[in-house]
């Protein structure tokens, strides 16, 4: 198991948060609310693991012939719109996405690709619209689509000539 930089700096945060609520609120209130973040852990735990499952059975299942030559550095456009048409279908928080994308990342995609793919998650995913289209308005997602719709590209293009120029990635 790796320890890494991040991990320290959440724990040193968590525990400076747990100090300061300790300090303002009192003990019962600062406990009340790590047993209430333990509940939440252990609510999305299940979906953590699944994620991190299927992200283990991607690198297994598909092979990296397949990966490469639709995802890969040298998919060139095409690689990346299929990355940003992926990251718009896929479901679910980063917890849950995320695992899937190092999975692909490890088993041959390229980087800008992926870039595409995270980028057009973020901005486009199809569950969204749905709940964009009862909070908001229809106009609204259609307009914000739209605008955002070509986005995912350049950025997959620009992660692509980052790579491409400057950055020996493994």
């Amino acid at each position: 198991m790796r320890f890494e930089l991040t991990t320290l700096c959440y724990m040193i945060c968590a525990a400076l948060l747990f100090i300061i609520a300790y300090t303002k609120v009192g003990q019962k209130e600062a406990v009340y609310g790590v047993k209430s973040s333990l509940a939440l852990f252990f609510q999305i735990l299940p979906l953590i693991i699944a994620a991190m499952i299927m992200g283990g059975l991607i690198q297994v299942i598909v092979p990296k012939e397949l990966i490469e030559q639709f995802l890969g550095t040298g998919s060139g456009i095409r690689g990346i719109v299929t990355g940003g048409v992926a990251g718009s279908v896929m479901p679910g928080p980063p917890y849950a996405s995320l695992p899937i994308v190092a999975s692909l990342l490890r088993s041959g995609a390229g980087i800008g690709p992926m870039v595409a793919l995270v980028t057009a998650w973020a901005l486009w995913r199809i569950n969204l619209i749905p709940l964009e289209i009862a909070f908001i308005s229809p106009k609204f997602m259609v307009i914000r689509f739209f605008a955002t719709f070509i986005f995912p590209v350049i950025a997959g293009l620009i992660a692509q000539l980052i790579i491409m120029r400057f950055i020996t990635y493994p």
